[in-house]
C-alpha cells in the first residue's frame, strides 16, 4: 500500500501546492494584518510608555510582535493540519483504484484464514463481492461472504461465533500507518518549511 499512497500523494500533489500557496499567501496577509494592528497599539502604548524609559518600551514591543507571529504561526498549523487531513481523506476515498488494491484484500483474506482459521465471515462492499469471492474460493473456500458498509473499502471479518473480528477496512489499514502517512505527506509538502 505505500506504493500506492506514493502514486495517490503525487496525484494530488499539484492540488495541494495551489492550495499550500493560498494557504501561505492568507496567513502572510493575516499575520501583516495582525501585526499592522499590533504596530499600531504598540505606538499608541510607546508614546505612554516613553516617559518610562526606553528599556521598557523595547520590552513591550517585542512581546507585542512575538504574539503576532504566535498567531500567525497558529494559524499556518492549523491550516497545515485542516490540509493534511483533507489530503489523507482523499487517499482512502482513492485506495480502492490504487494498483495494489486486490493484493491487499488478497492478504488481508490469507491472514484472516490463519487468524479465524477455516470458517468465517467476510463483509465487504458490492463493488468487490466478485474479487472477494474468487479470493474466498482460492484461499478459504469454507468463508462466507457478505454485503455490508466498509467506508473507503478493503473487508471485515468475523469468526464463525461472532466472538472474534479483525478489521481489514481502508479506514482501519490508515489508522495502522497513520504515522507513516503522516510523515509522507510532511516530507513531501513541507519540506524546508518553518511554521
Amino acid at each position: 500500500m505505500s506504493t500506492a499512497v506514493d502514486k495517490i500523494i503525487s496525484r494530488i500533489n499539484e492540488d495541494v501546492e495551489i492550495k499550500i500557496k493560498k494557504i501561505q499567501k492568507d496567513t502572510r496577509e493575516k499575520i501583516e494584518k495582525i501585526r499592522n494592528e499590533e504596530y499600531a497599539k504598540w505606538e499608541r502604548e510607546k508614546k505612554k510608555l516613553e516617559l518610562e524609559g526606553k528599556r521598557e518600551v523595547e520590552s513591550i514591543k517585542r512581546l507585542i510582535i512575538s504574539k503576532a507571529q504566535l498567531e500567525g504561526r497558529r494559524e499556518l498549523l492549523a491550516a497545515r493540519e485542516e490540509l493534511m487531513e483533507n489530503i489523507i481523506e482523499r487517499i482512502k476515498l482513492n485506495a480502492k483504484n490504487a494498483p495494489r488494491y486486490s493484493e491487499y484484500i488478497r492478504s488481508s483474506i490469507e491472514d484472516a484464514k490463519n487468524v479465524l482459521g477455516e470458517e468465517f465471515t467476510i463483509v465487504c462492499i458490492p463493488e468487490d463481492k466478485d474479487m472477494v469471492e474468487k479470493f474466498v474460493s482460492e484461499i478459504a473456500p469454507k468463508a462466507k461472504v457478505v454485503m455490508g458498509a466498509v467506508k473507503h473499502g478493503g473487508i471485515m471479518v468475523k469468526s464463525a461465533d461472532g466472538e472474534r473480528g479483525v478489521d481489514y477496512s481502508i479506514d482501519a489499514l490508515v489508522e495502522r500507518k497513520i504515522n507513516e502517512i503522516r510523515k509522507k505527506i510532511v516530507s513531501k509538502l513541507f519540506e524546508g518549511e518553518h511554521a
